[in-house]
């Protein structure tokens, strides 16, 4: 069936909001982005944000969603290779670039989740909700393990969950760490993910 324009309005209005959402979150961090920095991104105003979202902490949720799907199929990209003449760093840092592209080059979001699981950390019902999302992130992870070695850049007898677990604690640390205290760099972050990997 055919929307109308009401629909089409509120439909443009809540993507709008979740844009503004990851933008804001990720240059200014959970705690210190307010509602009047989102709906101003956007030009709309706050009984507009209300419409779609009850807190700041309901949009944060649907913004992790959002990351969800407009990574889709970030898993499958190494298929579009061959362990043959592109090294498994070489794979890792493709991924890791197309992912990048995909989540709109913003950046060190383990930050932001931090922020928000400390400013969340006494409700129940949030926190069961960042941990199933979070589930979900590590098993998108297990995911792309499972293709490098069905297309041969890792050894079919290495556990992927393990693997997944692993290289998700690595980067976020590092990018922590790198946040923290400076001094990022691409190329040892790929060689950390290869050596657990390999």
């Amino acid at each position: 069936m055919k929307k109308n324009k009401f629909q089409l309005k509120r439909e443009s209005t809540y993507q709008q909001l979740l844009e503004a959402g990851l933008k804001c979150f990720s240059a200014k961090g959970y705690a210190s982005t307010t509602l009047g920095d989102i709906v101003e991104l956007t030009g709309h105003t706050k009984g507009a944000f209300y419409v779609h979202f009850k807190s700041k902490e309901q949009l944060f949720l649907h913004v992790l969603d959002y990351q969800m799907q407009i990574t889709n199929g970030w898993t499958d990209v190494p298929k579009e290779y061959s362990p043959e003449d592109t090294t498994l760093e070489k794979i890792i840092t493709i991924v890791l670039t197309r992912l990048g592209q995909m989540l709109k080059e913003v950046d060190n979001w383990i930050v932001v989740l931090a922020d928000f699981y400390q400013q969340t950390k006494g409700d129940p019902v949030i926190q069961s909700a960042l941990k199933q999302k979070y589930r979900e992130w590590v098993g998108g992870i297990e995911k792309l393990i499972v293709v490098l070695q069905e297309q041969g850049w890792i050894t079919p007898d290495k556990d992927p969950v393990l693997i997944a677990r692993q290289v998700i604690a690595f980067n976020e640390g590092y990018t922590l760490f790198s946040v923290l205290f400076g001094g990022t760099d691409a190329k040892v972050l790929i060689q950390g993910l290869v050596k657990l990997m390999s």
